[in-house]
């Protein structure tokens, strides 16, 4: 985004209201913030298993910068979110929201008024999918609604995976797949049940099957003995370089996730050339698998529909495991092509913007969100 953007002339500078968050494992270097930003003081807390931030200092910097595009990013029940919402700029305020509305965990009736009095701030959004969409219209009252995808870079997740194929071709046997799951270890997670779809696989099925489950959290004891005796390998949190390793090493890619908005995992994988097996809970599940073609669908809540989407997988050829690859991989340069994504995203917000008139080069766009890295998932 920032080299787009400058490309048009226009400033750009991200605000990030904290530097991480407790049980985040992010991995993060100085050299992973090459553009313009800025760490806002705040006060932070954690509290009903959610981090909370509260920072005073984005209304003075909104005042004094007044940028012509406020992109606003996570969770609309922060406190700094709202100050963003209330604080006048002047320009065209856009919300990027992931939520859908099979992840909503607080569906009460004083959640979903405050819900909405806070998204009704907003007149435009930015969603990185068709779920995302309906939430938002389910919510508020969209002026626009823009498309912003999630996105990874392509040459650690494709160029990278595909050098390491090369470079250490497997050696397995022709019936033996390792399926890959990139998660944190915690209930939503939906892995508890994933493992319990495991054990419904045919005896032949699991001699088949290896699983490696890379992710650190507070369920890790828990998954550690329901795992013993499936011979599921637990590597613990990896850093991005590690984790290309193990997605070139697999065959499939699976999430069994509850309730999850937008994974980054699962982009990571359509770069990676994997098949997938997705839990309908997944918010981007529709843009990332057509079933039959590149993976299967299944419902976490359900062992068995688990179990069926895992044997499907077992069951193709090597020539159609071959065509799922790259039915993911076309999916990943079609929909998710950082460039491509993010040209289009500043077309329509550029040429049609909340204040509904066209804006010139020489503006400033700023983006205030909260970290991300590729162990954030």
């Amino acid at each position: 985004m920032q080299s787009e953007l400058a490309a048009r002339n226009w400033d750009f500078e991200v605000w990030f209201m904290a530097r991480s968050e407790p049980n985040r494992n992010w991995t993060l270097e100085e050299s992973d913030f090459a553009f313009p930003h800025q760490f806002l003081r705040g006060v932070h807390w954690n509290a009903a298993n959610c981090a909370w931030h509260l920072n005073l200092e984005i209304v003075s910097r909104l005042r004094r910068s007044r940028p012509d595009v406020l992109l606003v990013s996570g969770s609309w029940t922060l406190p700094t979110v709202w100050l963003a919402a209330l604080t006048r700029t002047g320009g065209a305020k856009v919300f990027w929201s992931e939520s859908h509305l099979d992840s909503v965990q607080r569906r009460g009736g004083i959640s979903n008024l405050v819900r909405r009095c806070v998204l009704s701030r907003f007149s435009s959004f930015a969603v990185p999918g068709m779920l995302a969409r309906e939430y938002v219209e389910a919510f508020a009252r969209p002026t626009h609604v823009y498309e912003l995808p999630n996105l990874v870079d392509p040459t650690r997740f494709r160029d990278r995976v595909s050098a390491l194929r090369d470079s250490h071709p497997a050696h397995k046997e022709d019936r033996e797949r390792t399926l890959l799951v990139v998660a944190r270890l915690a209930p939503e997670k939906g892995l508890l049940q994933f493992l319990r779809g495991v054990r419904l696989l045919s005896k032949d099925e699991r001699s088949r099957l290896r699983i490696v489950i890379a992710g650190d959290g507070p369920q890790r004891r828990a998954v550690q003995e329901q795992a013993l005796d499936l011979g599921v390998a637990l590597p613990g949190q990896r850093i991005e370089d590690e984790l290309t390793t193990l997605y070139a090493e697999a065959d499939g890619f699976c999430l069994p996730s509850l309730f999850d908005p937008n994974p980054l995992a699962v982009i990571e994988a359509l770069w990676a050339g994997l098949p997938l097996m997705l839990s309908s809970r997944i918010g981007n599940h529709p843009e990332c698998l057509i079933p039959g073609q590149n993976g299967f669908l299944f419902d976490p809540f359900s062992p068995e529909s688990i179990a069926a989407a895992i044997s499907q997988w077992l069951s193709l050829t090597a020539e159609q495991l071959k065509n799922f690859a790259m039915t993911s991989l076309e999916i990943a340069e079609r929909a998710f092509e950082p460039k491509t994504a993010i040209a289009n995203f500043l077309n329509q917000v550029l040429e049609r913007p909340a204040t509904s008139t066209r804006l010139e080069p020489s503006h400033n766009l700023v983006r205030r969100q909260t970290p991300s890295g590729s162990a954030n998932r």
